[in-house]
């Protein structure tokens, strides 16, 4: 017998193999085999549009002479409004991880309060940071507000802070009147007095506070949500409460609130013509211009006539959720939104009117 025919014999026998395992086989070599996702296509923005931060959640803007400051889940950012380019590096180091930033206010002496998911902290015009956490009634905090009085006040999860002029902290909590200690906005009026908006539905609602007396508004009288989400007073003196929760809610407008008078309350929704029900946030341009924010559905632009238009993201927008909005000097409106920040030059804001 040959060598051949001994090994032929000797050789363990093959097996077929189910053409099953063959698919798996071929289906697992591509699965494994490396590979990167083709990169998005660019995208081409309207004219006097921008775009920056993409992919960072934007909650609070703020001005200060040559800077725009930029808070969100991603910490603090710092930007010259007028290059449009960022100047972060030489922000000195806080002392706590900022995470979370939930609102930022710069007060007349040229403090940044910078309210986060951890407490509050203040950087003062020298580049100091200071530690605020200490004075709040819970280190969550959510909302800043100047008054007339020269007070800052403080939205905290479990009820609210107030600085006054002398330096000295107070506190108010559900036995002093508050809706719900759970408070996410705060607004002072041109009367002197101030509105707190609590967050927790069903329970909660709305707090005018003024020298007078202390009135609460909740969906039982005219407001469209227990949530209250946003808070703004225009130069008309009409008082702006954006409330809700994510595709529910509405926008209740209080336009004779000083004259007491609350036949004229409105409360507009989608069905109405805003972009969405929740009302997120809100702002008024030199022009008078009511600009509202949605959560899910994008902007919406009030003319002084009362005409609504909707804005959304394949309008220019970077996203469709709107947090917080001001304009610089220059007339350009700055948005902060769920995806980025975005910025509309004043040249293309002409096309809206």
């Amino acid at each position: 017998m040959s060598e051949e025919q001994i090994q032929r014999d000797n050789a363990p026998e093959k097996r077929r193999q189910h053409p099953l395992v063959w698919l798996l086989m071929v289906f697992l070599a591509w699965w494994l085999w490396p590979s990167s996702a083709p990169p998005p296509p660019e995208r081409i923005l309207p004219a006097g549009w921008s775009h920056f931060c993409h992919g960072d959640q934007i909650r609070g803007l703020a001005l200060d002479k040559d800077h725009l400051w930029v808070g969100g889940l991603f910490g603090l950012k710092r930007y010259d409004w007028r290059e449009c380019q960022e100047t972060s590096a030489s922000i000195a180091t806080p002392p706590v991880n900022l995470v979370r930033i939930e609102a930022l206010l710069v007060d007349p002496a040229g403090n940044l309060w910078v309210a986060h998911e951890k407490g509050l902290l203040r950087l003062d015009p020298q580049g100091f940071w200071h530690d605020h956490t200490a004075d709040m009634p819970d280190p969550k905090v959510m909302a800043l507000c100047w008054s007339r009085q020269n007070e800052l006040w403080v939205g905290t999860w479990r009820g609210v802070a107030v600085l006054s002029p002398e330096g000295k902290w107070r506190h108010y909590r559900a036995a002093d009147g508050l809706p719900g200690e759970l408070v996410r906005a705060i607004s002072a009026d041109s009367a002197g007095g101030i509105w707190i908006g609590s967050y927790i539905s069903p329970a909660g609602g709305l707090l005018h506070w003024s020298a007078e007396s202390k009135v609460v508004y909740t969906t039982e009288n005219l407001l469209a949500h227990a949530n209250v989400a946003a808070l703004f007073e225009d130069s008309f003196g009409r008082m702006w409460v954006g409330t809700g929760f994510f595709d529910r809610g509405g926008v209740t407008l209080f336009p004779d609130w000083k004259k007491g008078d609350l036949s004229t309350i409105e409360i507009m929704r989608q069905a109405d013509g805003l972009a969405g029900n929740k009302g997120r946030s809100f702002f008024e341009d030199r022009d008078n211009i009511i600009w509202i924010g949605s959560e899910l559905d994008g902007l919406t632009r009030v003319a002084r006539d009362g005409s609504l238009s909707v804005i959304r993201e394949s309008d220019g927008l970077i996203g469709n959720e709107i947090m917080c909005m001001l304009q610089d000097p220059a007339g350009n409106l700055w948005l902060g939104q769920e995806k980025g920040l975005c910025r509309i030059a004043s040249s293309s804001l002409a096309i809206f009117r």
